[in-house]
């Protein structure tokens, strides 16, 4: 039974040491893009987040850089990439995720949608004679809050059982 390929959208987050000169960042970011084309996926974006501080130390740094990379493929590629990050030593971190559907859909919607018009106007307020010839019928009194004094509340039921084993309830 032969298998169907289905593409799916994947975002990595990996970490370079902080270390990395200029050069090898670009030579890094090339390389994991290339593991992605080379298993039929497509690099949708990379975006580099600079140096950050680490929120807790990571094999000795406390800084690193940090890369996103969106891409698109099938699961073999995703695995290929996953693969690659775990055997090598130029990354720190690295975490793929698979993109939630709607999530990209959304986002593929606001990336094409035209710059909203300005808001229409607030409708006109009702005029207050209007409040004032409700119908009697519709207003309700409020609620009479019951007092605290035990003397008004009416008694809980309270559920005994008989000798018998039948159960009687009493007032």
């Amino acid at each position: 039974m032969p298998s169907i390929a289905v593409t799916r959208q994947y975002e990595a987050i990996y970490i370079l040491r902080p270390d990395s000169t200029e050069e090898q960042v670009e030579t890094t970011v090339n390389k994991y893009r290339q593991i992605v084309t080379n298993f039929g996926g497509t690099v949708e974006k990379i975006d580099r987040w600079e140096r950050r501080k680490l929120a807790y130390e990571v094999k000795g740094f406390t800084e690193g850089i940090y890369i996103v990379m969106e891409f698109s493929g099938e699961s073999r590629t995703e695995t290929e990439l996953s693969r690659n990050f775990r055997i090598s030593e130029d990354q720190i971190r690295y975490m793929i995720v698979k993109r939630d559907e709607g999530e990209v859909a959304a986002q593929a919607a606001r990336a094409a949608a035209v710059p909203a018009a300005a808001p229409a106007p607030a409708p006109a307020p009702a005029p207050v004679a209007a409040a004032v010839e409700a119908p009697a019928a519709e207003v309700t009194a409020a609620p009479v809050e019951a007092s605290a004094n035990e003397e008004t509340q009416a008694p809980v039921a309270t559920e005994a059982v008989s000798e018998e084993g039948a159960a009687t309830t009493e007032a």
